[in-house]
């Protein structure tokens, strides 16, 4: 046999290790698009990942909270329902992210890369035409009961406006449990606020019936856009009123939130609506491991559902939410395994949904109020009633979308309302069955 001949069965036999994966040309485009959102300077991730120094001290956590899908921050189940903008990592970059921390975080060259991404400074959805803002900061103090506290922008508008996008920027995320708008056309919030000392007016009860509300914030909410035609039209003499849930850090804080309104001169077009759903039959012992609670909703009318946004507490733990069809079939709206608090979201559908008439729309609530919860915020584990405050637990969920006309939008919001008494009332049964 012949040297060459050897040589070549030699080579044949060993396998040629490839080169492992370096920052510029591998890592960085997957933390740039994935991660860099929130991981940059004055954002709501604890240290940035737009250099290469930043990524490599940190190369072994990555790799560990990719893989457990900690991160990047996606709660629905994978592989049900497909949503815009969903933050999942393909196997490939998984596996990319591994074995550059498994080599020992190699940089590379910089050319290589790509260039470093350049974000919104402030505001995630441009300029505002509008922005509301806090007149003085409001003191939340280091202790206590959560606060809720109703904040007066008189808009002072000469005729109507048609607002496409609101963006809600809490000056303080540290006790800044969600906010909401609502829209007064009445004055009693201005009333309200004249009553009481300081910024705003104290209290759940908002103290008139509202007009309207918009998108607000909670923790983790991605700020979008409104769909074309979906604008919500607001009316001279009305007041925007931004009521803020406040939950103390256990020192105290100050916070100055401010609101922007994205305008449009062109007026809806769209019959939009939501359904709006819950469970009040909450009273969940200690040590409970999965506590259920379950809502539906039919509706009146054939839906194009667009969006849909659960809520839940401290120890929620699974959402499951189901469309069951007049014709018996069932199609999944959402599945979240591993509820997190600090990880909320409005999630919307890559196509929009097709609901008809009759549909029962089932949403199914669990919670773990046991030791092996660690977002369990009791130890030892106590027992957790409906309520408020960050601390006791509640259950909700608001699904947008769109109906044909406006007899059916009519017909829908009555039956919304008309659920929302019944909830109220089966919960208000409940609690008196249970109450000790």
């Amino acid at each position: 046999m012949s040297r060459t001949l050897v040589a070549l069965l030699l080579l044949s036999s060993v396998a040629v290790a490839a080169d492992p994966p370096t920052f510029h040309k591998d890592v960085a485009p997957i933390l740039f698009s994935q991660c860099a959102t929130c991981h940059r300077d004055g954002q709501i991730g604890p240290f940035p990942l737009l250099k290469y120094d930043d990524a490599k001290k940190r190369a072994k956590q990555i790799a560990r909270v990719t893989a457990d899908k900690v991160m990047p921050p996606w709660k629905p189940d994978a592989g049900h329902i497909d949503f815009r903008d969903a933050r999942i990592l393909t196997d490939k970059q998984l596996n990319t992210l591994k074995d550059w921390a498994a080599a020992g975080a190699p940089e590379g060259d910089p050319k290589d890369g790509p260039p470093v991404p350049k974000f919104k400074d402030g505001w995630q959805l441009g300029k505002p035409d509008i922005v509301l803002k806090m007149a003085e900061p409001f003191t939340v103090p280091a202790e206590g009961r959560d606060i809720y506290q109703h904040f007066v922008f008189p808009l002072d508008i000469k005729k109507e406006i048609y607002v496409v996008g609101v963006e809600c920027r809490p000056g303080n995320p540290k006790v800044a449990h969600h906010a909401v708008g609502i829209l007064d056309t009445s004055g009693g919030a201005r009333k309200m606020d004249a009553k009481h000392a300081g910024p705003g007016y104290p209290g759940l009860d908002v103290g008139f019936i509202p007009a309207g509300f918009t998108p607000g914030y909670v923790p983790g909410q991605t700020p979008r856009r409104m769909k074309e035609g979906s604008a919500i039209t607001i009316k001279p003499g009305t007041d925007f009123v931004l009521q803020m849930h406040y939950h103390p850090s256990g020192k105290e804080e100050k916070d100055q939130t401010e609101i922007g309104l994205y305008l449009s001169d062109k007026p809806p077009t769209n019959n939009s609506v939501v359904v709006a759903m819950a469970s009040d039959e909450i009273d969940i012992p200690a040590g409970e491991k999965a506590f259920k609670a379950k809502d539906v909703f039919t509706l009146p009318a054939d839906m194009e559902v667009e969006s849909i946004w659960p809520h839940m507490h401290c120890v929620g733990k699974t959402v499951n939410v189901t469309a069951e069809l007049p014709d018996g079939k069932t199609k999944d709206l959402l599945r979240i395994s591993d509820w997190d608090f600090n990880w909320q979201d409005t999630y919307v559908y890559a196509k929009p949904l097709s609901l008809p008439k009759g549909t029962k729309i089932v949403a199914e609530f669990t919670w773990d109020n046991s030791a092996d919860n660690p977002r369990n915020p009791n130890s030892p584990p106590k027992r957790i009633k409906l309520g408020e405050g960050s601390l006791d637990e509640m259950s909700g969920l608001i699904i947008g979308g769109q109906v044909k006309t406006w007899q059916d939008s009519l017909a829908h919001w009555g039956a919304v309302i008309g659920h929302y008494a019944e909830v109220k009332t089966k919960g208000w049964v409940y609690q008196q069955k249970v109450k000790k």
